[in-house]
């Protein structure tokens, strides 16, 4: 298969060090130098980006959180001048303040590279019909794909907020011949086409490319035995950067990372220390090309591992695992990530006097995540006036769409659901 990238793709191993170490010289000083919040952690530790000799001091440098961004918000993380800033975007993150990432014109360029390699690993090429279907609260990622699919020349489908039947007509009539979606999404579409007698031989597809969630054996085997097609999956953090961080070839045997745009560490979440190679740890990434907006050690909460192997694909970039669980109190629902807290910030900013005890339920319909939000019933909330109350649990579902893109349901529970649960309010019963 032809290589996106080939040049860089298949670069000799002593080769990508040395442009690794340059760029990653170049991403400190310009953070050091342009960006308050760097210049005083690196401070705080005595450190100066002239101690940087190999890739691995990288290590010497501090840990920046989700916590980070959302304080620097909106644009305290800026290494450039707004002047240079061609485009900004914003996601809701897992903090009180949206995560504000700027782009430059090179900076889009280099994301379209990058996105553009996933793509094509995939199958993607210049005569291909690209469909994307994704959850609202990936429109970022929705935007990435669509230009990392033009700029391979692909004819693109843009993601549209349609009826998934009617995401399935336009495959037929448009001739779609890749899907860009989520696993469970392109689960939830098989059933859709069972139930309303769509024959997948009546489809152009050829390959469908997932995103946003963990891909199982079992679904990976579900879709491709269903609809006759290659599936093959992408990573990156859904609230910072597109996904083509990492992205599996046509061998399907682990995530290759783009190592000349990023240095990809795995650590022990507890305490920080590299994991060797099998051990399950938390992704930690560095940009190496970012000029607007670079990360220095960005704490992912996505847990993944080192594979000690050289892929048959002729790719020379290092392999790492799929997603295999997450850090902390951090939600992933249909790809976005989400924190209990954003939920109970929006209840209290709605019944202002009070703070209503509540739950997160999850839990999967036709192979979608579903979210029930269980609302404590008290006096105070239960109102006589029916009307009321119903005006303000829509604004609630309203709100919540709003920040973080997923459609839920609101449902009035007892107090002794709490106690059955033996979970204090904000907490989560996931039923996936």
């Amino acid at each position: 298969m032809k290589l996106w990238d080939a040049k860089n793709e298949q670069v000799a191993k002593g080769d990508l060090e040395q442009v690794q170490l340059e760029r990653l010289q170049s991403t400190l000083n310009r953070a050091y130098k342009n960006v308050a919040f760097y210049r005083k952690q690196f401070d705080s530790l005595g450190i100066h980006p002239s101690a940087l000799a190999s890739v691995q001091d990288i290590t010497k440098f501090p840990i920046t959180t989700r916590q980070d961004l959302g304080d620097n918000y909106p644009y305290g993380l800026f290494a450039v001048p707004l002047r240079d800033i061609v485009r900004i975007s914003s996601s809701a993150g897992t903090t009180v303040k949206p995560v504000v990432v700027g782009y430059t014109k090179g900076d889009l360029k280099v994301r379209d590279t990058v996105t553009a390699r996933f793509l094509t690993a995939g199958g993607v090429v210049d005569t291909d019909v690209v469909q994307i279907c994704l959850n609202p609260g990936l429109l970022n990622w929705g935007r990435a794909l669509k230009e990392g699919a033009e700029s391979i020349g692909a004819l693109v489908m843009p993601m549209s907020l349609m009826s998934t039947s009617k995401q399935l007509m336009a495959m037929q009539d448009f001739k779609t011949s890749v899907l860009l979606t989520t696993p469970s999404y392109a689960m939830h579409m098989l059933g859709v086409m069972e139930a309303i007698s769509i024959d997948a031989n009546s489809l152009a597809l050829k390959a469908i490319l997932v995103v946003g969630e963990p891909l199982s054996a079992d679904t990976r085997d579900r879709l491709e035995s269903s609809f006759n097609v290659d599936v093959t999956a992408g990573y990156g953090p859904s609230d910072v950067m597109g996904p083509g961080v990492a992205f599996e070839c046509n061998q399907k045997k682990g995530f290759h990372i783009s190592e000349d745009h990023f240095v990809l560490e795995i650590v022990d979440p507890d305490s920080g220390n590299p994991s060797p190679p099998g051990k399950a740890g938390e992704v930690v990434l560095t940009t190496l090309t970012a000029r607007a907006f670079p990360l220095i050690r960005f704490r992912t909460g996505d847990l993944a591992f080192f594979m000690d192997q050289t892929c048959l694909c002729d790719r020379t970039l290092a392999l790492v695992s799929g997603i295999t669980g997450y850090t902390g109190d951090v939600l992933t629902i249909r790809g976005v990530k989400a924190h209990p807290i954003q939920i109970e910030r929006l209840l209290n900013g709605i019944f202002e006097a009070i703070s209503p005890r509540f739950l997160v339920h999850l839990y999967k319909e036709n192979h979608l995540d579903m979210v029930e939000i269980w609302l404590e019933m008290t006096d105070t909330i239960f109102s006589d006036e029916m009307k009321i109350l119903d005006n303000t649990l829509r604004k609630l579902r309203q709100q919540i769409f709003q920040i973080l893109g997923l459609q839920v349901m609101i449902k009035l529970i007892e107090a002794s659901t709490f106690d059955h649960y033996a979970l204090p309010s904000c907490g989560v019963v996931d039923d996936r």
